[in-house]
């Protein structure tokens, strides 16, 4: 688990790879492959609330 907590231009790998879901997720939903719908939504703000929790622990980590 320690790779993933490795820093790559600022940012954890886990930051990385949950932003590129996000995108993946945006761009199924844009091209129609997934529906735009209250559990894609939902979805979408977990992933969101994820990502801005593991930045908030890189920042932490950083001002240590």
């Amino acid at each position: 688990m320690k790779f993933m907590t490795k820093m790559f231009a600022g940012q954890s790998l886990i930051s990385w790879i949950l932003q590129l879901i996000l995108i993946y997720l945006a761009w199924q939903v844009a091209d129609h492959h997934i529906e735009n719908n209250l559990w894609t939504i939902a979805g979408a703000g977990v992933i969101l609330l994820l990502t801005y929790m593991s930045l908030s622990h890189d920042s932490k980590q950083r001002n240590k």
